[in-house]
């Protein structure tokens, strides 16, 4: 069962991936825009590049310790895998920040919306949530880390 969970989530990770590498690929820094409302499709963070690109965020984003962003790492590993994960605002809470958002990278596959949010550690590493997006709400879908991996096997 975690094969076929581990397969599942590697697969759709690599048609994320595969989704916002069709621009012409620009690390052009990550700027941030920061906008005010409650609502979880209104981003605080935004990353303004054409490729997923786990190494660039907004230069206001407040980088998470090491610590605490490997137990929100855990969290989010066992949430999504459970699948006792809601939406965007149960990121929020185990990360205690807004996620960056990838405005360029929006993928629309079989009519369904899926939208790109990262997380990053002040030590380098990060990790990109997928959400399916229908209207103003965001269920969180899949995720992948960059330079962590979860402890349980």
């Amino acid at each position: 069962m975690k094969k076929l969970t581990t397969l599942l989530l590697a697969g759709v990770m690599v048609m994320s991936l595969v989704a916002c590498s069709k621009g012409e690929g620009g690390n052009n820094g990550g700027d941030s825009t920061t906008t005010s409302g409650d609502a979880p499709v209104s981003p605080v963070y935004t990353v303004d590049v054409e490729t997923l690109d786990p190494n660039v965020y907004p230069d206001d984003y407040p980088l998470i310790a090491i610590e605490d962003f490997e137990a929100a790492f855990e969290e989010l590993a066992e949430g999504i895998y459970e699948g006792t994960l809601d939406g965007y605002q149960d990121i929020v809470d185990i990360f205690g920040v807004d996620g960056a958002y990838y405005e360029n990278c929006d993928l629309v596959h079989n009519g369904q919306l899926y939208k790109y949010y990262g997380w990053y550690a002040d030590s380098g590493v990060s990790v990109f949530v997928t959400f399916k997006s229908d209207g103003d709400n965001l269920k969180c879908y899949a995720y992948t880390g960059n330079g962590i991996i979860p402890k349980r096997s």
